[in-house]
């Protein structure tokens, strides 16, 4: 028998971020990235555009208050999720709940007005990436 010592002890320091996790980081944050801009380009579309055909109507203006409240949870949804994807990619497990919350709610609104096809697939999507994600969550720290 040999004299060394194997040391089958977990190891301690550091833990290299799996490239799974990476992966579907660099694309969550490509994806929120792109969703923010739309949001945002669409949005001062529609408070201008919206703006000049919902003044002949009653009530137009709170509508358009209203549209504004639900394009800035939008935009708020999708940077919570950035951040989120953003600390997962430095191997966060803050990352994924983080991410996990504003995704699910993400989906969720897509889902409850997937009167388009786009937003069905978004959803579906956001619902995916959230079971990656799940998947990948031992290896977070």
């Amino acid at each position: 028998m040999s004299d060394d010592i194997i040391d089958v002890s977990p190891e301690t320091g550091s833990q290299e971020t799996p490239q799974a996790v990476k992966t579907l980081s660099i694309i969550s944050i490509i994806g929120s990235s792109v969703w923010i801009l739309l949001v945002v380009l669409g949005g001062a579309y529609l408070m201008t555009a919206g703006s000049y055909m919902l003044a002949v109507l009653p009530g137009g203006q709170e509508m358009m208050g209203l549209v504004a409240i639900l394009l800035l949870v939008m935009i708020l949804l999708n940077v919570l999720g950035l951040v989120g994807a953003i600390k997962m990619l430095n191997g966060k497990k803050s990352g994924f709940i983080l991410y996990a919350i504003s995704t699910g709610i993400w989906a969720l609104l897509l889902l409850l007005g997937a009167t388009e096809f786009i937003n069905l697939i978004s959803a579906l999507a956001s619902i995916g990436f959230l079971i990656a994600f799940g998947t990948q969550q031992k290896n977070l720290n």
